[in-house]
């Protein structure tokens, strides 16, 4: 979410190119001056990060490389310009609050002794470049997200309703910004974060992206022309889901991408590779429908549904049969056609 934001900064011309490795790492360009970002949320609330714990090993036995700050400055070119952001949801404590500025804007400087205790905490920190502690330290900004999922999807919401706007020539619904939202976060950014090399989007790819997007989940273009997209309740009755069942179907999916947006972590990666499991298992299902292996409608779904199933990940309790049906759905959802060619 917080490299959507990023994204639609860039839109507005506080960054010429945006890109990331995982979900936590984010590379934004201002001409040739990088800004590394890297987003250490809590999900535990009243977690509130310091000085001291940023620049806190991981283990006592461990060195200060291993810092949240050590990982933030090491291991990358740090050519003049170069800054670095380190995002929270909590409001840090107040030596850390120093740091603190807003979203495309810049701080004011730190106290002495503030500056100086992060410089003596990561001493021994061996730089590229001729750079040293002090030098990263006065190019670090601490930058504040809000506390919830919720309101961060909210900001994004409204940020993105203009844009679809531009996009269809017309107001979108909010059910329609959603989905984008949806789509980019799942197919532009979360994929594009497992990437063997990261994705270096410009603007004008982000927004082509974009309109990519907007495409696919309204059937419309802003020439108006429009092409057949079905909802997954429509997509269901080839394969006898009565209307009713589809409709408690649509509200597990809304709740499940809630959830999948909402996570961080190994739990989001968790969720990123049962998707691509399941997908596969959608896509040996089309082939044997299409190959004539497999009946079309309630045979290629029940096929689908006890695949899905019998994962053993679903088997062994690993994932819940809710979530794993849950994530089909989605997939479901996303796809043109699935159990029935139209």
């Amino acid at each position: 979410m917080v490299t959507l934001l990023d994204c639609l900064d860039m839109l507005d011309g506080c960054w010429t190119a945006v890109s990331w490795e995982d979900l936590e790492d984010i590379l934004c360009h201002r001409g040739d001056a990088p800004v590394y970002r890297q987003v250490k949320t809590i999900e535990e609330a009243g977690v509130r990060h310091s000085v001291a714990s940023v620049c806190r090993p991981e283990s006592p036995k461990k060195s200060v490389d291993t810092s949240y700050l050590g990982k933030l400055f090491l291991g990358k070119p740090l050519p003049d310009g170069t800054r670095f952001t380190f995002i929270v949801n909590e409001t840090p404590q107040r030596d850390l609050f120093e740091f603190a500025v807003e979203r495309s804007q810049s701080r004011e400087p730190v106290s002495a002794a503030v500056r100086d205790d992060a410089i003596s905490r990561l001493k021994g920190l061996s730089l590229p470049d001729g750079r040293d502690v002090a030098w990263c330290i006065d190019r670090l900004d601490v930058l504040v997200e809000a506390r919830t999922i919720e309101h961060v999807e909210g900001e994004v919401l409204q940020r993105l309703a203009p844009l679809v706007r531009a996009c269809l020539g017309q107001e979108p619904c909010i059910t329609e910004v959603v989905d984008v939202m949806t789509w980019l976060i799942a197919d532009c950014i979360s994929r594009q974060a497992r990437a063997l090399r990261p994705r270096h989007f410009t603007a004008d790819e982000f927004r082509a992206a974009l309109e990519e997007c907007v495409r696919k989940v309204t059937g419309r273009r802003q020439d108006g022309s429009t092409e057949l997209l079905m909802p997954l309740q429509q997509k269901l009755r080839p394969a006898g889901v009565p209307d009713t069942e589809a409709e408690g179907q649509h509200d597990a999916m809304l709740a499940f991408r809630r959830r999948r947006r909402s996570s961080i972590g190994a739990r989001r990666q968790q969720f990123d590779d049962l998707a691509d499991k399941i997908n596969s298992i959608c896509t040996v299902t089309m082939a044997k429908r299409r190959g004539g292996l497999l009946e079309a409608g309630p045979a290629a779904y029940l096929a689908t549904i006890s695949a899905v199933s019998e994962m053993p990940e679903v088997a062994g309790g690993h994932v819940s049969l809710t979530d794993a049906l849950a994530v089909l759905c989605d997939i479901t959802a996303r796809c043109q056609n699935r159990y029935a060619d139209a």
